[in-house]
């Protein structure tokens, strides 16, 4: 397996890495920490499976040579992905990863890699616990195939409550382009 597949050089990401970052819309940094995500992602030869707000920008932003099979790149709206029904199911939502998951492998993918805006909760009026019921499960999805996950939250949407929640659903924040443990992670225990 190629050093690419096992860690992520541009992000630092290891295989099974939940990380959450935090960004400011009114800044508009997300679209760059998407791309670099996604693009460092498909340099390593892995499926990934993006879920924003506006995929047009995110999309017309990826060398077209990087794209080099058909189904690599996954790019829906967060309603698209997270509510194909209309609304947001745990279980549905993770049996969904679990797919994505299986289908890279079985299409001989190195990893696995998703991004999320998780905006379109607040949007959506998604039950809170439920939501983070799904950030917990995350976290227990067996390593048949190297994945990763990662999380953005808009500050200026989520209040201090749903930060906490973040935290403890996430072993890892990314920071300015840093790594870091996260103290507040609770491993064994789902939010409340």
């Amino acid at each position: 397996m190629a050093i690419s597949a096992v860690q992520d050089p541009g992000f630092g990401f290891v295989p099974g890495d939940h990380v959450c970052a935090f960004y400011s819309s009114r800044r508009n940094a997300l679209d760059d920490i998407v791309v670099d995500f996604v693009t460092n992602g498909l340099r390593a030869g892995s499926k990934v499976f993006c879920m924003v707000d506006r995929p047009s920008p995110v999309r017309s932003r990826i060398p077209a040579p990087l794209e080099a099979e058909h189904g690599m790149l996954i790019v829906l709206t967060a309603e698209e992905a997270y509510m194909p029904d209309g609304h947001f199911s745990k279980d549905a939502f993770i049996a969904a990863i679990k797919t994505e998951i299986a289908e890279a492998s079985d299409h001989g993918y190195a990893s696995f890699r998703a991004v999320g805006d998780e905006s379109f909760i607040v949007r959506n009026h998604v039950d809170i616990e439920e939501w983070f019921a799904a950030e917990a499960e995350l976290n227990k999805i067996a390593p048949e195939l190297p994945h990763f996950f990662f999380c953005l939250y808009d500050l200026d949407l989520f209040d201090g409550n749903a930060v906490t929640h973040v935290l403890r659903t996430h072993p890892r924040v990314y920071v300015n382009g840093i790594l870091i443990g996260n103290p507040h992670y609770q491993a064994d225990r789902l939010p409340s």
